[in-house]
Parts: structure tokens; C-alpha cells; sequence
């Protein structure tokens, strides 16, 4: 059970939408994101998600235990010029990580470019970014934690994992939520005072990939090459045998 007014009373979102079941909290969000005038930011919650979507047709597993929620988000040219708002998934990503990392502190926290969540070399965390249909200010941030439901399916392109398989401990979805909210809500209002540069450096000392050899779906082309992290624009950085090459938008393959 969610504590429904202490969410509420949280500094960031201004309206809560909550249902003990949907199928989607990203669909919802992105209905609720083209009314007009929505209370923004927005957040989307519920206690059971039956049909939740990832990158591409991938699909993210929920079960009894998980946390599952999105958020509704005004990116207005007064805050983000079109082309930074992919670094909003970045920081989403970089705020889950840190909010993650000081409720479970004997993991090994990273981000997987751009935005999943990993500790201890498994993903605790799937992230989704997307643009309200003829709104493209409004951003929808969907987040998907494992936090009590302990990970047994291996049916999986990497393992997963739980905040509970680090530390066999039982945590209260609100806490969790709540310490989410606030890491998010200090690193978003960062963004229009030119922190970027700053949330990136911080990005790098959690980036997963650095150091490896990482394929990468851009477009049409799939880039292979050793990761250097991430630039101050918020760019995959690679290290290819053409070169060094920086990559905006894109999905990881493979790594090693």
C-alpha cells in the first residue's frame, strides 16, 4: 500500500494519479500528458502493472513487489531547448542510481547508457522515455524498480536483480518512491541553470560501460568500439578503429 498523502505532499509532483491496477503507466501518462492543461509535473501510480512496455517491443516484467510509476514532465524552451531534452532520461536514470545506491549501500550502483539501472552487474531498473503525440514538450518518464519481488527468471538478455537480493531486506514501496522523487526533483532543476556539465560528470563515475567494448545500434549503423563515457553533452563517447565517435541516440547490443 502507497502512503498517498506523503506522495502528494512530495516537492516535486504536483497531481497524482493513482490505480491499483493498470495496464500501462506510461499509456496512462501519455493520455493524461495531451489534455489540456495538465498539472505538471504529473506523476502516474499503481500498486499492479499488467502490460509494461520498454525500448522497442521489449516488455518490462512486473510482479507483487515492484515499483512502477511515470512521470509527466513540461520541457518548455524556457527549460530545455529541443535538443537537450534526451538528457532528461539521462538524469532520470542518474537520480534512480543515486536514490538506489543510499538505500542499498553494499551494492555496486551503475547506469547502462542511457538509463538503465544496474547493481552488482544485474538491471534493478528499466527506464522509458517518450514524447506526448503532438506535444513534444511534454515529456513522459516511465520507471519500472525491482524492490521486493526477488528476480528467478532467467528468460532475460542480461540477469536481473532486486534491491531484496542484495540484502534480504524488505523495503516500503513509498520510502523508496519518495527517495526517487527527491533525487530526480534536485537533478531536474539543476538542467535549466546549465548543470548539465555537472550531472555528467557525475553520470561518468557510475557509468557501466566504461572501459569496455560496446556495440551499439545507431540508425542504421551499429557502431562497435571502447567506451569512454559519457560527453558534456550527454553523448556515448566510442573509441572505434575509425576513430573516435559520439553517439546521441542509440541502443546497446552487446558489451564485454
Amino acid at each position: 500500500m502507497f502512503d498517498l498523502p506523503r506522495i502528494a505532499n512530495s516537492g516535486l509532483v504536483r497531481h497524482v494519479d493513482f490505480h491499483e491496477s493498470l495496464g500501462s503507466t506510461s499509456d496512462r501518462a501519455l493520455e493524461l500528458a495531451v489534455a489540456d492543461n495538465p498539472p505538471l509535473p504529473l506523476l502516474v501510480l499503481t500498486e499492479r502493472q499488467t502490460d509494461g512496455r520498454g525500448r522497442g517491443s521489449n516488455r518490462w516484467r512486473s510482479s507483487a513487489g515492484g515499483l512502477t510509476f511515470s512521470l509527466v514532465l513540461d520541457t518548455d524552451e524556457k527549460r530545455l531547448r529541443a535538443d537537450q531534452r534526451s538528457r532528461v532520461a539521462l538524469v532520470a536514470g542518474l537520480a534512480v542510481c543515486e536514490a538506489l545506491a543510499q538505500l542499498a549501500p553494499r551494492g555496486e550502483w551503475h547506469v547502462k547508457w542511457p538509463n538503465d539501472v544496474f547493481a552488482n552487474g544485474s538491471k534493478v531498473c528499466g527506464i522509458l522515455c517518450e514524447s506526448a503525440p503532438g506535444y513534444p514538450q511534454r515529456l513522459v518518464v516511465g520507471i519500472g524498480i525491482n524492490v521486493n519481488n526477488a528476480q528467478q527468471d532467467e528468460d532475460l538478455p542480461f540477469p536481473s536483480t532486486a534491491l531484496c537480493d542484495l540484502d534480504g531486506l524488505t523495503r516500503d514501496l513509498t520510502d523508496v518512491l519518495l527517495a526517487v522523487l527527491d533525487q530526480f526533483d534536485a537533478a531536474w532543476n539543476r538542467l535549466p541553470a546549465g548543470g548539465f556539465a555537472e550531472l555528467a560528470a557525475e553520470y561518468r563515475r557510475h557509468c557501466l560501460l566504461t572501459g569496455r567494448t560496446v556495440r551499439v545500434i545507431a540508425g542504421q549503423d551499429r557502431v562497435v568500439g571502447v567506451c569512454r563515457g559519457i560527453d558534456d553533452q550527454g553523448a556515448l563517447v566510442l573509441v572505434t578503429e575509425m576513430g573516435a565517435r559520439t553517439i546521441f541516440a542509440g541502443s546497446v547490443e552487446a558489451w564485454e
